[in-house]
């Protein structure tokens, strides 16, 4: 009961607020949209030869199919289905000898939005999120409430949601008390001209969550993940040139919160990235000569802040098959990049990257002693149709460690992506 009169009150506040005239009709129906993508992928020391596992080589694919019914008042409901994200091999049903992958077919979308007026629309359900440039809030996985609000060129979005519901949990303790971890906030941004956007979000996290557990007649100490995180950002271009940037803080509780895992059980480290409260930022800015555009990614995070997983180059951040890690992993970061971009033609782009990552490890041992990192690497782009691109991906990955006993062999890796989308 109590969330149901949070997250009422508070998007009744907001309805209040805004016009709610009824907005325009629209045509009823259903639309079907998608991408897919089939990878050849080829990694070698990836751990830096710190383990005895050869390189490794796969083939990988999948396919994700969106589904939008709207209704003829312009309410609309949206569900997306991942199919086979999986590598290849015969496990289908047709062959007695295979066996399916548990969950290679399930659901990472599925929300209603209604439009209350043309300048006011509600969200609930379970949907992806990004606020920002990339570099903190990036197509997180959320389920909630928010709110688009629109006001000329301003655009409020606040949202209620649900990172854990206690009647879930397989804690006795938790389910009994109805303990949820709910995160509340909003964003704001804005189109300052035809050239310039930027906004802020600031966001609270609670977690009531049961602090010591009982399992296995063994008490666990868990570590509540709560407190504030927020980011300003802005980008735009003036002629030929272009400016990026965002600077982020999170709450030490709430390291890691947009990495796609949720840490509440406290491993009993006590180190510095661990408990403080990290912040970070980056800027870019870039200038195009016809069709070279070169950019400088600069940035930083201190005390145990990460980036978002996709922000990033190809084997430092962009989370994909080459990712070695997130910007921020293993101790506080300061780095510089060199991007070039090339339009060969309409349909072949080049990118190249030289990247080096100052690193103040968090520890004197192990792969939390990393001193720096160095990343050479190239995509190639083709565009085979509308619709169908072809990408090669190709780095190096040069660290460099202050614990002399560990390997500090440099990452290869390589892959082709063809991807489809409609």
């Amino acid at each position: 009961m109590k969330k149901i009169l949070v997250a009422s009150a508070a998007f009744l506040l907001v309805a209040g607020a805004v016009d709610t005239a009824p907005a325009a009709e629209s045509k009823p129906g259903v639309e079907l949209s998608g991408d897919a993508r089939v990878r050849a992928v080829y990694r070698d020391d990836f751990d830096f030869g710190n383990s005895d596992k050869d390189g490794e080589n796969y083939l990988d694919s999948r396919i994700r199919l969106t589904i939008k019914g709207t209704a003829a008042g312009g309410a609309y409901a949206i569900g997306r289905i991942r199919m086979m994200e999986t590598k290849f091999e015969d496990n289908d049903t047709d062959n007695a000898a295979g066996t399916v992958e548990p969950g290679n077919i399930w659901m990472d979308k599925a929300y209603i939005g209604v439009p209350f007026s043309d300048n006011f629309t509600l969200e609930a359900g379970k949907y992806r999120v990004t606020y920002g440039t990339g570099f903190f809030y990036e197509d997180l996985n959320l389920a909630g409430l928010r709110g688009i609000i629109k006001a000329g060129n301003v655009e409020i979005n606040p949202f209620v949601e649900w990172m854990s519901e206690g009647q879930n949990s397989k804690i006795k303790q938790d389910k009994n008390d109805d303990n949820d971890s709910v995160r509340f906030g909003a964003n704001i941004s804005a189109d300052f001209n035809d050239n310039w956007k930027g906004g802020v979000l600031v966001a609270y996290q609670t977690d009531d969550r049961a602090e010591t557990v009982i399992i296995d007649d063994v008490a666990h100490h868990m570590e509540p993940n709560e407190g504030l995180l927020a980011s300003v950002y802005f980008e735009g271009k003036e002629g030929n040139f272009g400016l990026a940037g965002e600077f982020a803080y999170a709450d030490g509780d709430l390291r890691g919160f947009n990495q796609f895992y949720d840490d509440h059980n406290d491993s009993g480290i006590d180190m510095i990235g661990w408990d403080d409260d990290g912040y970070g930022g980056y800027l870019q800015p870039s200038y195009t000569i016809d069709a070279l555009t070169l950019a400088l990614n600069v940035g930083f995070t201190m005390d145990g802040f990460l980036a978002d997983p996709v922000f990033g180059f190809v084997m430092l951040g962009a989370d994909h098959s080459l990712t070695v890690m997130s910007m921020g992993e293993h101790g506080d970061w300061l780095w510089a990049g060199l991007v070039a971009k090339y339009a060969v033609s309409d349909k072949l782009n080049l990118t190249g990257n030289l990247v080096y990552a100052s690193v103040d490890g968090y520890s004197n041992t192990g792969l939390d002693s990393l001193e720096s990192a160095i990343e050479v690497s190239g995509v190639l782009e083709y565009t085979i149709s509308k619709g169908a691109v072809f990408s090669w991906f190709a780095g190096t990955l040069i660290p460099s460690f202050d614990d002399p006993t560990v390997e500090d062999d440099p990452a290869f890796g390589t892959y082709g992506r063809l991807q489809l989308k409609f």
